[in-house]
């Protein structure tokens, strides 16, 4: 049975001013909260009471960001701090003792308790569990020592942690080009901020002061809201001027694709996650739906007044979360590569981009959007028996096999008319023998946040069918 411990923090006031390493924090990072049960922990006479147990239990927050619970935050006015200089007892007059501190707050909407959640091991993890539940108590401040708290922890069951109130934010060790970044306490990160508690006890010798040192044994993740998704790093490609394929065709494709990728692959020495035959070839076993793998998304030609939905451009997309260096092996190994078919009959190269307009329509695949619609039918994972709710049902499991939260869904509209001038009805696209017998529809989506392409759902989402396009046509 799968346990959580939960560490609870609420806060006195509504105000939280802790700052990330740019720009103001919401939620506090882990890493904030580890260093604040220390600080508790250590603090007064409770630090004769730390010990080699404490210190392992503390030890479980490594390597593992939590799922964190809380209440949404709205950026409130900045204002200025004035604060005692360092140089105050050198100073005489009282306003050349005092220094402005610029503050940029977060105000708590909706709640003032944040929780952190993480799985563990009921027989492995129960001592320390139970201490971590007990240091909870001690703590102080979360945040700057103004954002004072008061702290408890217990072991959770999912049920009990599907029941936390609040948003819920997810971690992703891959980050968005100049997103914000939230610590997270890496292994032995214990000895790291006992290091740092020692130099800030020893701080002052006599007359001597010297800096203490700020802890360095954490990672950097992403957190976002379960309702959006993290970006999917790719590789893309262009097919030669009087090369194109018909928009039907996309799964044959995607097939030419995969087939060519796993050629290089097994030629080339880079590791993939699992391995070649899973991450590059999709060969997936039957009781493991969700593994990283490929998704092989041949682009037909859309958001142009006179485009025609020919294919011409193929992406290769990483899942969810991807770190990028798979997709940027693919963009080496197969640019100017020859693309053929099952009969070896040689189909086009593999180009970069460089008609004009190619980056107007891969950027339709590829950049944020509320609204999505299907480009490519989406294949349901089962039989809808002609019935349109049992259809919804269908893809919103097709949306969870995919890693997308369903809670990140508005609204959703099936129909079998296409949604792009040069769309055909689903039953005139080529669908892999395994899939023919599963339902198909043509999908909008509108989520409750924006949310990073390439966007594929269903069960030929990683050949070319679900392929959906930012916007509305």
């Amino acid at each position: 049975m799968t346990a959580h411990l939960c560490i609870s923090v609420t806060f006195l006031d509504q105000l939280f001013h802790g700052q990330g390493d740019e720009e103001p924090e919401w939620p506090p990072s882990p890493m904030r909260l580890a260093q604040a049960l220390m600080a508790g922990a250590r603090t007064g006479c409770r630090g004769k009471a730390w010990d080699d147990a404490r210190a392992r239990a503390l030890g479980l927050l490594g390597g593992r960001p939590p799922l964190i619970v809380g209440p949404a935050a709205q950026p409130a006015i900045r204002c200025t701090y004035f604060v005692p200089n360092n140089n105050s007892d050198t100073a005489f007059d009282r306003q050349d003792r005092l220094t402005g501190k610029v503050a940029h707050p977060h105000r708590l909407v909706g709640g003032e308790t944040v929780h952190y959640v993480w799985p563990i091991e009921p027989r492995k993890d129960a001592d320390g569990a139970r201490l971590l539940c007990d240091e909870a108590k001690h703590l102080l401040a979360l945040g700057w020592g103004i954002d004072q708290v008061v702290g408890y922890g217990r072991v959770l069951s999912e049920a009990e942690v599907a029941a936390l109130p609040g948003r819920r934010w997810r971690a992703w060790r891959v980050q968005r080009t100049g997103s914000q970044g939230w610590r997270v306490p890496a292994e032995g990160f214990v000895e790291d901020l006992e290091e740092a508690h020692r130099s800030f006890v020893q701080r002052v010798d006599g007359h001597s002061y010297r800096p203490s040192r700020r802890p360095t044994c954490f990672d950097s993740v992403q957190y976002l809201s379960s309702t959006t998704l993290p970006a999917r790093a790719y590789a893309v490609f262009e097919l030669p001027d009087g090369v194109g394929f018909l928009p039907e065709s996309t799964a044959v494709v995607a097939a030419m694709l995969r087939s060519l990728t796993c050629r290089f692959a097994k030629a080339d020495p880079h590791e993939f996650p699992g391995s070649a035959a899973v991450y590059v070839a999709g060969h997936v076993k039957a009781d493991k739906q969700i593994q990283p793998r490929f998704s092989y998304l041949p682009l037909p030609t859309i958001g142009q007044e006179h485009a025609d939905g020919a294919v011409r451009r193929l992406l290769i997309a990483e899942p969810f979360g991807g770190d990028g260096a798979h997709a940027s092996w693919a963009q080496r190994r197969l640019r100017n590569a020859t693309l053929r078919d099952e009969h070896g009959h040689e189909r086009g190269l593999l180009l970069d981009l460089w008609r004009p307009h190619s980056r107007g329509v891969v950027g339709r695949y590829v950049r944020e959007s509320q609204v999505w619609s299907s480009v490519t039918p989406v294949v349901l994972p089962g039989l809808d028996d002609g019935k349109q709710a049992k259809a919804e049902r269908l893809f919103f499991k097709a949306a969870a096999q995919a890693e997308i939260p369903i809670e990140s869904f508005e609204s959703v509209t099936l129909r079998r008319a296409p949604f792009w001038p040069g769309g055909a009805h689903p039953r005139h696209y080529f669908v892999p023998e395994y899939l023919r017998r599963f339902a198909r529809w043509h999908v909008a989506v509108r989520f409750r946040e924006p949310v990073p392409g390439p966007l594929a759902i269903g069960a030929g989402r990683h050949v070319g069918l679900g392929l959906f396009a930012a916007g509305e046509p």
